[in-house]
């Protein structure tokens, strides 16, 4: 494989340090010493083949897994080292079917996501009902507050999910294919509410995606995985280029340029029989 370009990670302290990180499961090594570092305030891109290990990688950045080989620090700071609740308080995630179709009201569903900076009494110092209007405002769901969320369709509840997490105010967030069961409108705008929320904060994202067309709009650095090992990283138009998603994918790609942008996409040619 060609080499990529790499990302200057001189401009500021990384937030995450994946050094050397393996992770079996059984006799399965899901992951193969991977090394990589994410800057603080940048947006990353995970993608790969089925089974090529984005999932795995995730879930040791969030610290519900623990790597058998290397380490993952996170601001400097193995990752071990701190609790469960201290990770809480910098790191939110969110999972591909987002919430389930509870009978909840919107707003109850939106307050979980101030757990972290509560005591064992259920109270927090802070004032986070103004935390959650605010939330709940910059999303559009203050006039669905009061509806229960089996009552929204899937890219409502999606949003509900988002503002959750949001209500969170994490420094981190972590997406495990957030998009799959939205329709092509919601796909846009839940990518565009989360740039809109990134650039406001200076938040840290790390996303894996499915749709490389998506994470060459959105994301400024993308890591590519297959089988469990690093095959490259770089910017959407280092890393998306006819050779390496051949190589990465096993497919036949035409890449072109969004007339926008100019940025990489992708199209698939049909095999020839």
């Amino acid at each position: 494989m060609s080499t990529f370009m790499k990302t200057d990670l001189t401009k500021s302290r990384p937030m995450i340090e994946v050094k050397e990180a393996g992770k079996m499961y059984g006799n399965h090594r899901a992951l193969h010493a991977v090394d990589w570092q994410v800057t603080e305030g940048e947006w990353w891109g995970v993608v790969g083949p089925n089974g090529s290990g984005k999932s795995t990688l995730l879930q040791l950045l969030a610290g519900t897994e623990h790597p058998n080989d290397g380490s993952i620090q996170i601001d400097g700071r193995d990752i071990s080292s701190y609790t469960r609740k201290d990770l809480s308080r910098m790191i939110a995630v969110l999972q591909q079917d987002g919430l389930p179709a509870i009978s909840y009201p919107v707003r109850e569903v939106v307050e979980m996501g101030r757990y972290p900076y509560q005591n064992w009494l259920g109270k927090e110092p802070s004032d986070g009902a103004a935390v959650v209007d605010k939330v709940l405002e910059e999303l559009g769901l203050s006039d669905l507050a009061e509806r229960p969320l089996d009552a929204l369709s899937g890219g409502q509840r999606q949003r509900v999910a988002l503002a959750k997490v949001m209500a969170q105010e994490p420094r981190l967030l972590l997406l495990d294919e957030p998009t799959t069961f939205l329709d092509i409108k919601y796909q846009l705008q839940f990518m565009e509410l989360l740039s809109a929320w990134r650039q406001k904060n200076h938040i840290t994202i790390v996303a894996v995606l499915h749709d490389l067309n998506l994470a060459a709009q959105f994301c400024d650095h993308i890591l590519a995985l297959r089988d469990g090992t690093c095959v490259g990283s770089g910017t959407p138009h280092s890393l998306m280029t006819e050779e390496n998603i051949r190589e990465i994918f096993r497919v036949s790609p035409a890449m072109v340029n969004h007339p926008d942008n100019g940025l990489p996409q992708l199209l698939l040619r049909r095999e020839k029989k």
